[in-house]
């Protein structure tokens, strides 16, 4: 597959949950692919995340939130996606009834969901939005939702605050943040805010099997439900 900005992706299919998903082959390569494109003078581009290719893998985080949706009813609940990715949580969301809406800024975004959604016979729709600084646009065009989902997010050391407040405009009155968590060292201050903020979190694990994992092993993976 041809990137949006000019190399190409190697790519490899994965089950996961009953769904075909069309993923990067190797993360670390197509990093290496996309340093040589940019070449000595432009690496720091590599890791920017407009240009780098870390929405193109299936992270643990998304796989647990995945397992946990599937005990959730969403029947007709209208829900939004930040930061999606590849968007596993958003193919289960509409297995399961619900409306959703995915959202993610990379470029190659699309190129995935567009040939994912084909293979799975699945269609939902996909918005460009950078959730951390669009939320007035986002208001506006798309409302507001009763259920917000996230899969690892807390990985920059952004101010909590603004992460828990930019979450909640998003949501109904009433409505619910659902987010995934490896174990990021930003998780405890990001419950605090959230917590100052009037949202009490409840909390469990899913366990990742071990063939769905890079390193091959088994991991927990940790679950905060947020509402006021």
């Amino acid at each position: 597959m041809k990137s949006n900005h000019g190399f190409t992706y190697k790519l490899k299919t994965l089950s996961v949950l009953g769904f075909e998903m069309t993923s990067l082959f190797d993360l670390d390569e197509s990093i290496d692919t996309l340093c040589e494109f940019f070449g000595e003078e432009n690496q720091d581009n590599s890791l920017n995340e407009e240009y780098c290719p870390y929405f193109g893998v299936l992270w643990e985080a998304g796989i647990g939130l995945s397992q946990h949706l599937t005990q959730v009813d969403l029947k007709d609940k209208k829900v939004l996606e930040i930061g999606c990715g590849l968007a596993l949580p958003s193919f289960l969301v509409t297995k399961m009834g619900g409306d959703i809406i995915a959202t993610d800024f990379h470029a190659d975004v699309p190129l995935f969901l567009e040939l994912n959604q084909k293979n799975n016979a699945i269609k939902f729709p996909y918005r460009v939005m950078n959730w951390r600084d669009e939320i007035e646009r986002t208001k506006s065009d798309l409302g507001l939702f009763d259920l917000v989902i996230g899969s690892d997010i807390l990985y920059e050391s952004q101010h909590p605050m603004q992460v828990a407040k930019a979450l909640i405009a998003f949501l109904k009155p009433g409505g619910k943040i659902l987010l995934s968590d490896p174990g990021r060292a930003y998780i405890q201050k990001f419950i605090t805010s959230m917590n100052e903020c009037g949202y009490k979190e409840k909390f469990t694990t899913q366990i990742v099997s071990a063939e769905l994992t890079p390193k091959n092993k088994s991991r927990d993976i940790f679950i905060f439900e947020f509402s006021s």
